[in-house]
């Protein structure tokens, strides 16, 4: 539980109270609701001032109980009660509180979706309130002012009006309305796509909340709720999870329903996005229930419209239209503001049914609607929409012009993502489809080169945007409550893994404890992950600039060709087909396209891959059938190319190329060496880097076989680098080797209990070549979080070096080599590439990286380890990175003992192989 919410928390139990307008959200509540009786209250009031003929007690009775029923959506007896009270208040010539029951009366309207009459009532009620000097109550009426305004669509105006109100709330000290101003900036930058100064204005929202001690569970909840907005839109599915959970519980102890039904119907999203269909459409059955019993129309839109999108995403055609026909005629007719989202549900509909005459109408609706309400998510889903309409019909220009409409709004989206690199990379993993698209078109017209920098646009852009602007040290501006509680995330972690790691060595783990305690440590690593994103919106300056990356151009691809044996492959993987783009010294770039469906590839690719990794014989078929798909139709193209660079996408980065048969028995290996690259523009990147960076002298930092596993463990007689944590006797032979290869005077080496955790933090920063012989564990649900065991030492460290840890190091090494299981491995971020321990050496600076693709074995490795260092650093060798590693896979394939593909093809070259 992160301190914010804690301390929220805490304030709830203790019972503290205090009144303050709730936001425009709430919905008919349970009987036993503060709300409920508090209206109960209030009613009985007008009773007794009616008794009594008291005329001011029964106006603000009056008032009190309309004040109440506005904040309702719809806002049922509202106007009544407070046109009642307005009149009294005029009579008795009460001017404060005439402002007050306009402004209720504002927010009814608002409620109502009588927008037009909500602002001439707000503007009446500012007049008097202006008249009067009151700052707090003028304030008030601009918060109100602005919120109907926003939802027609008036977003600069209604943040002008945000603005003064903010303004006047900081002046007079007024908490209680400063807080709702601040949410509400939040909210509009947010539907702005501006979502760093969305989660910022959140943040010190729910910070002053807090300052005030106030425990209004709805508030709360609806801030809460706003985060996760922002966090499922960045595509930070468990963060957003998280949050969305949080709000739902306080929904629930509050007993708004309506709140409820919303926040069931955002985590079903959560759930959609995140491929969960069964488990969405629970949650969206549920929400459709509790706005159908509350006659909540907009949500009962909201409701069939992903209820339509579910269906749709599982291949139910039929029910899919008839869902989202019903979301969309209500849309029509109720919610201008949402029906762009069901005019593109339904384009994904008919483009997927083949329809493309009915997608370009309902997208082109949906484009015109989406800029001019300024809904910028929902606009380049609608050009990237009509953009592969028009193409399907045959109108290339037309589509070009949809496509690059589309990629301008993303790029601009882009820049407001909030958090650091770990934050950015997944915003663009769902949103490439316009880059697609326009490779689709290129490659159809010819246009094969330009075709490729499109390609190179949508690959590892936050890898980029970090080689280019350089990493900012925001630690060098931190506070000292915020280094304290950076430590106290840390010390958690460190102490929930110590934890989990002694409980799985046990020889009869208890599995309970075991899942109690991965949730406390999940748990633990998304609030820190949300500490980093606050600090990050704390430190503007220190953030990098995310320019234009400016991409690779054809003099600079043929100038990552050393000599014309050097051949540069790059792939896109489409829904339906897979580009190759190939480039040498002798031809221009060439394209072939690759008859393939995505789901097939990543089928034939993971089957591959396990049955390489599983020592299975019969991986020849598989081997040459891929090899005939993936680099057969360029094979005239790459004849005598003894050196390959290949810049995978999608399921590729899980393919070990150098294991593709390319006749009887002769594997690529055997013809050429091969590199792995992100993209030909960040390899440009890395080589210009690392040519500007001063690099340490030829020094080795080494650590092997490190003293995790209890004295007891029993030595396995073949020991895989896996999560077993049992001693690797090879691995520390491998260490001990390479030492004696760099002299003492060149190198450390560090065995057992020396080669600890911290050590690394103090010393990498020194080290030409790093180089890990310990056990790798794969987190394939937070690939972040895939670490490297070490030994512990040193205060606040557990020994295991985690992804997120590595990527904070600023390193300096010419190389780092992983020599541990699934390194290379992690989750396949669409267009960012592979997330995990390699792209984490990325981030920290090193261009080299050697990792390995599946479970090795550790006798196999020692030996491979030991001839790849040998030949790179030769005196008389001349040998490049990828030809060091291609020579000691080659020694262990002629070795009949180790001749399967299992254990020479594991390990391969990453970034920079010269």
């Amino acid at each position: 539980m992160s301190i914010t919410f804690r301390k929220a928390l805490c304030l709830l139990i203790l019972g503290l109270s205090l009144s303050t307008p709730a936001l425009a959200q709430s919905q008919t509540a349970s009987a036993n609701s503060p709300e409920v009786k508090e209206l109960a209250v209030a009613l009985e009031r007008i009773r007794v001032a009616e008794g009594v003929g008291d005329r001011f007690q029964l106006g603000l009775a009056l008032y009190s109980a309309g004040a109440i029923q506005a904040r309702r959506v719809p806002p049922k007896g509202a106007l009544e009660n407070l046109e009642k009270s307005l009149a009294i208040f005029e009579e008795l010539d009460a001017k404060t509180e005439q402002v007050r029951a306009l402004t209720a009366m504002g927010t009814a309207y608002d409620n109502a979706r009588q927008r037009p009459l909500a602002i001439k009532t707000f503007e009446k009620a500012l007049v008097l309130a202006e008249q009067l000097g009151d700052k707090k109550l003028t304030a008030s009426v601009f918060n109100g002012l602005a919120g109907a305004h926003v939802e027609l669509g008036d977003f600069e105006v209604g943040l002008e009006y945000y603005e003064r109100a903010r303004l006047l709330s900081e002046e007079t000290k007024d908490l209680a309305t400063l807080h709702q101003v601040l949410n509400n900036i939040g909210r509009v930058y947010t539907s702005l796509s501006r979502y760093a100064e969305g989660l910022e204005y959140f943040h010190k929202s729910l910070k002053i909340y807090e300052e005030l001690g106030s425990v209004d569970r709805r508030s709360l909840a609806n801030k809460l709720q706003n985060i996760a907005l922002i966090y499922r839109r960045q595509g930070q599915h468990d963060q957003a999870l998280a949050y969305a959970r949080r709000s739902l519980a306080l929904f629930e102890e509050a007993g708004d329903k309506f709140g409820v039904a919303n926040l069931q119907n955002n985590i079903g999203v959560i759930h959609k996005a995140r491929a969960s269909y069964a488990e969405a459409l629970e949650y969206f059955q549920k929400a459709l229930a509790g706005y159908e019993s509350l006659n909540a129309i907009p949500g009962i839109a909201r409701a069939w419209n992903n209820l339509g999108d579910t269906y749709r995403l599982q291949g139910r055609y039929d029910e899919s239209l008839q869902a989202l026909q019903k979301g969309l005629r209500i849309r029509e007719q109720n919610d201008r503001n949402a029906l762009a989202l069901s005019l593109n549900n339904l384009g994904r509909l008919y483009q997927e049914q083949g329809k493309y005459a009915e997608m370009l109408e309902v997208s082109r609706r949906a484009a015109k609607i989406s800029e001019e309400l300024n809904d910028t998510e929902e606009l380049w889903t609608a050009q990237d929409k009509v953009g592969r309409a028009l193409l399907a019909l045959g109108q290339p220009d037309e589509a070009r012009a949809s496509f690059l409409g589309a990629i301008s709004t993303l790029e601009a989206m882009r820049r407001n993502v909030a958090g650091g690199e770990q934050q950015q990379q997944s915003f663009l993993e769902n949103r490439l489809s316009p880059w697609l698209g326009m490779v689709d078109l290129l490659v159809g017209q010819g246009k094969h080169l330009e075709a490729l920098t499109f390609a190179e646009q949508s690959k590892a852009r936050v890898l980029l945007d970090t080689l280019q602007s350089g990493r900012a040290n925001i630690r060098q501006s931190w506070s000292k409550e915020e280094r304290q509680e950076d430590e106290q995330h840390r010390q958690r972690l460190t102490a929930l893994n110590s934890k989990l790691t002694a409980e799985m060595r046990r020889d009869k783990p208890d599995a309970a404890r075991v899942a109690e305690l991965k949730a406390e440590l999940q748990e633990a690593r998304l609030e820190y992950e949300d500490f980093e994103t606050r600090l990050h919106l704390a430190h503007p300056k220190l953030k990098a600039q995310r320019a234009e990356a400016p991409l690779i151009k054809a003099d600079e691809i043929a100038a990552l060709l050393p000599d014309a044996s050097t051949a540069v492959l790059e792939y896109v993987v489409g829904e339906k087909q897979t580009y190759l783009f190939v480039a040498t010294k002798a031809t221009d770039v060439r394209v072939y396209t690759l008859p393939i469906k995505r789901d097939e590839l990543v089928k034939q690719t993971e089957d591959f891959r396990q049955q390489l990794a599983r020592r299975n014989l019969g991986f020849r078929v598989s081997s040459a059938k891929l090899y005939e798909l993936l680099l057969k139709p360029a094979e005239a193209q790459l004849r005598g190319k003894t050196n390959l660079i290949i810049a995978p996408d999608h399921t590729l980065w899980d393919l070990p190329f150098q294991a593709l048969m390319r006749g009887a028995n002769r594997f690529l290996i055997e013809d050429a060496a091969i590199a792995y690259a992100p993209s030909l523009t960040v390899l440009r990147e890395m080589r210009k880097r690392h040519n500007s960076t001063e690099i340490a002298p030829a020094s080795l930092l080494a650590l092997g076989n490190p003293a995790v596993g209890d004295d007891t463990l029993k030595r396995a007689a073949v020991a895989l680098r896996d999560g077993k944590l049992e001693p690797l006797p090879e691995a520390e032979q491998e260490v001990k080797a390479l030492g004696r290869l760099y002299g003492t005077a060149n190198s450390k080496v560090y065995i057992g209990a020396d080669a600890r955790e911290d050590r690394v933090k103090s010393e990498a920063s020194r080290a030409r070549i790093l180089h890990f012989a310990t056990h790798g564990i794969l987190n394939n649900a937070s690939p972040m979080y895939s670490h490297l065991a070490l030994a512990g030492g040193g205060p606040g460290e557990d020994g295991l070096l985690e992804a997120w840890e590595l990527m904070q190091l600023d390193l300096k090494a010419d190389l780092a080599v992983l020599s541990a299981c699934e390194t290379a491995r992690g989750r396949i971020g669409a267009g960012e590439g592979m997330i995990g321990l390699s792209w984490a050496m990325f981030i920290a600076g090193v261009p080299s990286i050697v990792v390995s693709q599946w479970k090795v074995e550790s006798a196999g490795t020692r030996d491979l380890m030991v001839d790849f260092h040998r030949s790179l650093i030769a005196p008389k060798s001349k040998q490049t990175k990828t030809q060091a590693l291609r020579q000691a896979a080659l020694k262990l394939m002629k070795n009949p003992a180790t001749s399967h593909p299992f254990y020479w093809a594991g390990f391969v070259l990453v970034g920079e192989g010269e």
